[in-house]
């Protein structure tokens, strides 16, 4: 007797395995760029030092980081609806042993509790941890001189001049010291930095002179 060949299993599209790996994927790109959101200055500062990790600015990194939680929800609750009946199965099954675990169900939800309660009273030495969240956005580790003004990323520079004081002659002059020429002083300090290849801080520090 001939075997009927059946259809490779390979060949079809399993959405459980689907899935499995778009939540693990996603996830480890939730963590990843949570991680980078933590350390990102405000957006004044990132726009005046430049900041970017991995080429990304602070925009792009938000954009990134809100797109993958938002797949990381989708695949979660795709997971859930494919896998429910296994899923409530074995809650039912494992529903006896976690009657026993009172102790270790009572110690985790305690930790989620005062850490809530942390957050929202603002407990020390809990709340360092967003202190130093605080810090970094007034780009404690960002920059080595603060901007003149929020705006100062986009002010021309001619308007920056003004502020420092310097004239816009001898701004012009320090910067092709410093080896960068301006022939317009009217476009921004964010868009001749990038002309550049520098931050806004870096020209900054240059025509005033530090």
């Amino acid at each position: 007797m001939t075997a009927t060949a059946s259809k490779p299993a390979g060949k079809r599209f399993r959405s459980r395995a689907f899935a499995s790996f778009g939540l693990l994927w996603s996830f480890l790109a939730a963590a990843v760029s949570g991680i980078v959101m933590y350390f990102r200055p405000e957006g004044s500062v990132a726009a005046w030092s430049g900041w970017s990790v991995l080429g990304l600015d602070k925009k792009s990194w938000e954009g990134v980081h809100t797109l993958i939680v938002v797949a990381l929800m989708a695949f979660a609750v795709l997971h859930v609806i494919l896998n429910w009946r296994a899923l409530w199965g074995y809650l039912r099954r494992r529903a006896s042993a976690l009657s026993g675990a009172k102790t270790e169900c009572l110690a985790a939800t305690l930790i989620v509790v005062v850490l809530t309660a942390g957050a929202v009273l603002r407990w020390k030495p809990l709340w360092r941890l967003m202190d130093a969240r605080a810090a970094i956005k007034q780009g404690a580790l960002a920059v080595t001189v603060s901007p003149p003004s929020a705006e100062a990323a986009g002010m021309s520079l001619a308007e920056l001049c003004r502020s420092v004081p310097v004239s816009v002659e001898d701004a012009m002059e320090r910067l092709a010291r410093a080896g960068w020429r301006v022939d317009d002083p009217s476009r921004s300090l964010e868009d001749l930095a990038a002309s550049f290849g520098a931050s806004p801080e870096r020209l900054y520090r240059a025509l005033a002179g530090r």
